[in-house]
């Protein structure tokens, strides 16, 4: 693994970079932008605002990531309502394996606040969920944190709601998304506004929301100090107004256990908290602050924003003063995102023009106890153009996953970058390939490609067989097995610096049942269990493979590939082509918990696959496709 040069900026800490820059996602059309990370140890999700997913404006997406954080399948879309822009997402992977997004959507200006939550095993267990009780005006930036209990908590900014301009709200969700308790207000202070929410569960169960409040300081003469804005419009001197981050703690339950304080010491202008929680019960919240022009021993230079951070103990006491994060303090540093590993805080941030080009991504590692460890670092390996709006993951255990927009150019223009930390750099395990039927006598073997490490080779382990099969592609195809037999199968790889991984979890997978018989008394092509099962014992009974037998538009053969019931109707996968502003898009029905293929065609006889394995999360989907040029033909059928 490539690790020397980065290896001296972490000798002071247990992390790592593990594998190189790495897309996620892979490149996918229109911009990818805004993401958010949620992880365990054996995975998790990203999110991101995209607008090619819904057909109408912005749109909410998701990946799912396996156990080394690599994109397992294919990207999926979250929301339901299609129409207008649903846009800032976050996502909170819960207690019991399932996940939570949320999101704003609506017209500009009367946006609320929604969310929808999968189950364990990756199928959405709701619809769009309206989350504010409150829907005059708009609610907007909402935040999420998944609490040890099981449930979830939401917040968000609503206009008007607390009697004057934005003020900060919440509502705990349980783990299918209904409402615990009601929709409470958060900010005790009520003048200006109360914005920019983030949330953050603690060890003991509590959770702790921390906010941008906006205040009247005073009103001066002259200019204010540095820091503060001034307002002239009231004729008598300047309005100094203070905008600071507060937090405030409250209990599992949603019951407030602290009046709200004041987290940063120093009188600046401060935007963009965030907030995660330490190992001792702790908690460390970020922000940004505007700095402007400092004079140094009679040099003026004009520093803009930079990050700042304070750590605090489970009763919102500061354990010490505020400190400043980023290094390189020239120009602006703004927008941090942080999340925990233990006792270590990963701060992550944009800084505009630090990495030679633009805007770059750059983080510091953080003690519980506020002391900086080690010099601050890139995390982005591209520095051509846009590397920005950095979101950080952590599986609570040994690693974090910084993920970024980056500008890419061409028909992808912005796509999801990401970047792994480990406390080890032994490679992660992979995770269970995927197995399926081919025929009566093979077995495809199938994983996605190891992003972000360069590999030597896969591993495939057949079996109890010791000697494994060797290749360089992320699919094998296991041969000469016999009708309806069961095999297992265990994935490893090996870096071309040599190190090899630990082997996968076991997957198997079953061949197709003999064809030894049809309804004319030789095979047909359908496998002779499948046809009993549907169509009963008798042999002769059965009708034509190529028969629509219940009328649905499907032949038998048809159904067979796609995993649907030839005797029922309304158990059909049907496709059809629509075109919007986004584009063409190729639509199917699917069963939530499926994994289809889209395979292509030129000629309906060689048939190749279109993009990755699909999991059907709900029970619809779709894919961009081209039109007009040469004829292609689509289809899609079940993997698994």
């Amino acid at each position: 693994m490539a690790l020397t040069l980065a290896t001296s900026l972490f000798a002071q800490s247990s992390f790592v970079p593990e594998g190189g820059e790495y897309s996620p996602t892979g490149t996918l059309p229109g911009d990818q932008t805004f993401p958010d990370v949620s992880l365990s140890p054996t995975g998790g999700y990203v999110v991101w605002q995209d607008n090619v997913t819904d057909g109408d404006g912005l749109g909410i997406s998701a990946q799912k990531l396996d156990s080394d954080l690599s994109g397992t399948l294919s990207a999926f879309r979250v929301n339901q309502i299609g129409a207008g822009d649903q846009e800032n997402p976050r996502v909170a992977l819960l207690k019991n394996g399932g996940a939570a997004f949320v999101w704003q959507g609506g017209p500009y200006g009367f946006q609320h606040i929604y969310a929808r939550f999968l189950n364990p095993d990756g199928t959405f267990a709701t619809g769009d969920l309206l989350v504010n009780t409150y829907t005059n005006n708009q609610q907007i930036t909402p935040a999420i944190a998944a609490l040890p209990d099981g449930s979830a908590i939401v917040v968000w900014a609503s206009d008007g709601e607390d009697g004057d301009k934005l003020g900060v709200y919440g509502q705990r969700l349980s783990a299918t998304g209904q409402p615990l308790g009601g929709e409470f207000q958060v900010n005790q202070t009520t003048p200006l506004n109360q914005r920019s929410p983030a949330v953050a569960a603690l060890a003991n169960g509590d959770f702790v929301v921390t906010w941008i409040s906006e205040s009247l300081a005073g009103v001066v003469n002259g200019l204010p100090p540095a820091g503060m804005t001034p307002d002239f419009s009231s004729g008598h001197g300047a309005e100094i107004y203070a905008v600071d981050v507060f937090g405030r703690i409250y209990d599992p339950n949603g019951n407030p256990v602290t009046d709200e304080f004041k987290a940063n010491s120093q009188p600046k202008t401060c935007a963009n908290p965030a907030v995660s929680g330490a190992a001792d019960g702790g908690f460390a919240v970020t922000w940004s602050e505007y700095v402007g022009t400092v004079v140094t021993n009679g040099v003026t230079s004009t520093n803009g924003w930079d990050i700042a951070a304070r750590c605090f103990d489970g009763q919102a006491n500061p354990k010490a003063d505020e400190f400043i994060v980023n290094n390189y303090t020239y120009g602006d540093q703004y927008s941090p995102r942080l999340n925990t590993v233990g006792a270590t805080h990963l701060v992550a941030w944009t800084s505009l023009a630090q990495d030679g080009s633009r805007e770059g991504v750059y983080g510091q590692l953080v003690t519980q106890d506020g002391k900086p460890v080690g010099p601050e670092f890139r995390v982005n390996t591209t520095t051509v153009s846009q590397q920005f709006q950095q979101a950080v993951g952590s599986d609570g255990s040994s690693r974090f996953l910084v993920a970024w927009s980056s500008f890419v150019g061409g028909v992808g223009s912005f796509d999801i970058f990401a970047q792994r930390y480990a406390a080890s750099s032994a490679p992660p395990r992979p995770a269970a390939p995927y197995v399926s039927a081919l025929s009566q006598s093979r077995l495809s073997v199938t994983w996605p490609p190891l992003a972000g490490y360069t590999v030597d080779h896969y591993e495939v382990y057949a079996d109890s067989n010791p000697a494994p099969a060797i290749v360089t592609s992320n699919s094998w195809t296991m041969t000469g097995l016999a009708p309806s037999s069961t095999h297992t199968f265990q994935l490893l790889y090996q870096l071309s610096d040599g190190e090899r991984s630990p082997r996968s979890d076991t997957a198997s997978g079953t061949t197709w049942g003999e064809d030894l018989t049809g309804p004319n008394g030789i095979p047909d092509g359908l496998p002779d269990d499948w046809e009993a099962k549907y169509f009963g014992p008798d042999p002769t009974k059965w009708p034509d493979p190529n028969a629509d037998t219940d009328g649905d538009g499907a032949s038998n053969f048809q159904e067979f590939l796609a995993g649907t019931d030839p005797t029922n109707p309304s158990s059909v996968l049907k496709q059809s082509v629509t075109v919007n502003s986004q584009g063409a898009w190729l639509n199917w029905n699917t069963q939530p918990g499926f994994i289809y293929q889209v395979e292509s065609s030129s000629d309906l006889k060689s048939w190749s696959n279109f993009g990755n394995p699909r999991f059907a999360p709900g029970t619809t989907d779709a894919v961009t496709i081209s039109i007009g040029g040469n004829m292609t033909y689509y289809r899609i059928i079940r993997v698994r």
